[in-house]
């Protein structure tokens, strides 16, 4: 069985593409695991070519202008709001992303594409032209049967009488489905003490314990280094070994 890297060409840095709607937090700490590898001398890592939001006065578009990381956006809401449709139409879904990778490649042909808090739902043709490449992160452990849409994933853990939660970085390789592949998930957070109406102390325990953690050594410690791979089946492999349907763990 043919068993492929998500990334392979490890004798330079991985060239990352990073979409992202809002403030930036989870691209910041990526940028800084970057900083950090470039100091300490490590050859494999990924870096940060490119910031594309799709709102132009988003955050993290000055954040990275700041860094002098190349930006672009393309204002999703102008967009539809021109061609007459709503921002939920699968057939104007197409055409903005075929704009929005129009635009992007302008600038770089990503090896990794990074999706760091960005509202907006892949189409089928972005999907396919990053095949393999497109990686996002969850709250919550995306292999659980009870999530739904419009509820924080922590609520609905404590709801189910869960008491710890995991992070959940995913490849995005079916705009069918709400999660793709799981690649890794963070250590356990505990929830013991918190209840349904502490959700945004919950969330940010989850930030800093979990995503924070989880998303900058999964792109770092672990696509740049060549470590992911996966199969024709969608199967994902660490390190040469198949991984579960929870993908790799990071230890605490």
């Amino acid at each position: 069985m043919q068993i492929t890297p998500l990334y392979s060409d490890t004798r330079r840095p991985m060239k990352i593409l990073v979409l992202a709607s809002g403030r930036g937090t989870n691209f910041g700490k990526i940028y800084s695991k970057q900083i950090e590898f470039k100091k300490n001398g490590q050859k494999n890592y990924g870096t940060v070519e490119h910031v594309f939001s799709n709102d132009p006065n988003a955050a993290v578009i000055a954040k990275a202008k700041a860094l002098r990381i190349g930006t672009s956006s393309l204002s999703s809401k102008k967009f539809f709001t021109e061609i007459g449709k709503d921002p939920s139409d699968e057939s104007g879904r197409v055409l903005y992303d075929l704009a929005v990778i129009s635009l992007v490649e302008q600038f770089l042909e990503p090896d990794l594409v990074v999706l760091a808090g960005y509202r907006r739902k892949l189409s089928a043709p972005f999907v396919k032209r990053f095949a393999n490449k497109v990686i996002n992160l969850y709250p919550g452990d995306t292999t659980k049967p009870y999530l739904v849409r419009g509820k924080s994933a922590c609520v609905q853990a404590l709801e189910k009488g869960e008491k710890r939660i995991r992070c959940t970085v995913y490849l995005e390789n079916d705009p069918k489905t709400r999660f793709g592949i799981v690649i890794a998930q963070s250590a356990d957070i505990c929830l013991e003490g918190f209840s349904t109406g502490d959700e945004a102390a919950m969330e940010e325990k989850i930030r800093v314990e979990g995503e924070w953690k989880i998303f900058p050594f999964v792109v770092h410690d672990m696509i740049a280094n060549g470590r992911v791979e996966i199969d024709r089946e969608n199967n994902i492999y660490v390190d040469g070994l198949l991984t579960g349907k929870s993908g790799f763990s990071l230890s605490p």
